[in-house]
């Protein structure tokens, strides 16, 4: 599935969570205290999916670009493989 971060940003948040399911590379996971969180490549963007540690409901979806925002995960992702981020260029 091809869609702008923009258009993914309008949808949803059950919408949202769906296609990083069904379409995201997931990449990465991490906890703290109240949350856990999964790392997505999806096309030309990376998506975080934010669920409560208490109850497990999804609480968030965040997008981004930024490749500073991966430090947190940059532990978890192999930078050793050909493609460690398939879809994002």
């Amino acid at each position: 599935m091809n869609i702008t971060r923009e258009a993914y940003d309008r949808q949803p948040l059950l919408i949202r969570q769906g296609a990083l399911k069904l379409w995201g590379v997931p990449l990465a996971k991490r906890s703290d205290l109240c949350r856990t969180r999964q790392l997505y490549s999806f096309n030309d963007f990376f998506a975080e999916a934010c669920y409560d540690n208490t109850n497990g409901k999804l609480t968030c979806v965040c997008s981004f670009t930024q490749l500073k925002r991966l430090d947190p995960y940059l532990d978890q992702l192999d930078l050793n493989e050909a493609d460690p981020l398939p879809s994002i260029q």
